[in-house]
């Protein structure tokens, strides 16, 4: 089976590159410490013949020189002196292969070492959300998100999951792992992520998982997803969980409001009111011809939130002061309870 070549993304190029910058600079300041503290040993120790004509910045430089076994001038009489000019190029050449060493280690090869190419990414991203689970579920949020302009990081339990190779080709940084280790969520940026979204298909994996980045941040934002509502109404209450859904309570509103009315598009309770958006065309005898979103609202006692004009798709941007026409569909913020009486009031 032939191996596809992942090419490197432009963007973690740049965040490598800034974190080996960052890599190196304590490095690069110590090789700025010892050129600076040997400029001043050799002015202060030299004689005058090799100080002449010599200033701070070109005693600088000739110790600079000399970390790249390069002198530039004879060796001193001054045994401190020739100390340091023993000493200095090879602290200079320890420091500088030291520090090359250590990003080289890092990776070179984006295709054989992504996790550590993800971990280095992690270590540069503020505010980002660490989405932890890429089932059918966990898949359908990252792409919210990413239609949203917002940085994902994500870790999944198998390799060969079904959305994996998915979320590679849209350059999401993606890690392999058991997310229920606490090092594995620090590697990811867990102290400054804004939000931590819980949502394998295990309900005990989501509370590890969550109780760890609560523990790790206590300030980080946390969404849980559970199977159990009354479990998930529980735990969110004794855990201090932002937000945590059951799968199943999302989903059974709008199985039965579907069941009520062929024309909704979503559902949800609104503590003991099951809510519906409600799609109502226009039809030509309709008292809603002529009218816009704000007098519709008045006479359906339901608010507009959406417009379907022709075949096209519904939107939710439309002009409000514009007056609707027969044949095109308002949609509506309505109790599903009240959805008979708003029908008869658009036909009325």
């Amino acid at each position: 089976m032939p191996v596809r070549r992942v090419r490197t993304p432009l963007v973690a190029r740049l965040r490598f590159l800034a974190y080996a910058l960052r890599l190196l600079t304590p490095r690069l300041a110590i090789l700025a410490g010892l050129t600076i503290a040997g400029g001043l040993t050799l002015q202060a120790r030299g004689s005058a013949q090799e100080v002449a004509d010599l200033d701070f910045v070109g005693a600088c430089y000739q110790v600079y020189t000399q970390l790249f076994f390069e002198h530039v001038s004879a060796l001193p009489d001054d045994w401190v002196l020739r100390l340091m000019y023993f000493t200095v190029p090879i602290a200079g050449a320890f420091v500088v292969a030291e520090g090359l060493l250590k990003v080289g280690l890092s990776l070179f090869d984006f295709n054989d070492h992504q996790t550590a190419w993800i971990r280095i990414m992690a270590q540069t991203y503020r505010d980002h959300i660490i989405l932890i689970g890429l089932g059918h579920v966990g898949y359908r949020v990252l792409e919210e998100l990413l239609a949203r302009g917002r940085p994902v990081i994500v870790v999944e339990a198998r390799g060969e999951g079904p959305f994996v190779e998915e979320a590679r080709a849209r350059n999401v940084p993606l890690v392999i792992g058991d997310a229920r280790r606490e090092s594995l969520l620090r590697d990811l940026g867990l102290d400054h992520a804004a939000c931590l979204i819980a949502c394998t298909d295990d309900d005990l994996v989501n509370l590890e998982v969550g109780l760890d980045a609560r523990q790790i941040n206590p300030n980080i934002r946390l969404v849980m997803r559970f199977f159990d509502q009354n479990m998930a109404r529980k735990l969110g209450k004794a855990f201090s969980v932002d937000s945590i859904f059951s799968t199943s309570a999302i989903s059974a509103p709008l199985f039965a409001a579907a069941a009520l009315d062929e024309r909704i598009h979503g559902a949800y309770r609104m503590g003991d009111t099951l809510m519906a958006t409600l799609e109502l065309e226009i039809t030509p005898k309709s008292p809603l011809v002529g009218k816009n979103a704000t007098e519709i609202r008045g006479l359906l006692d339901a608010p507009v939130v959406g417009l379907r004009r022709d075949k096209e798709p519904p939107t939710h941007r439309f002009d409000r002061n514009e007056p609707r026409r027969a044949g095109e569909s308002v949609i509506l913020h309505v109790a599903v309870d009240e959805i008979a009486a708003v029908k008869a009031r658009a036909r009325s």
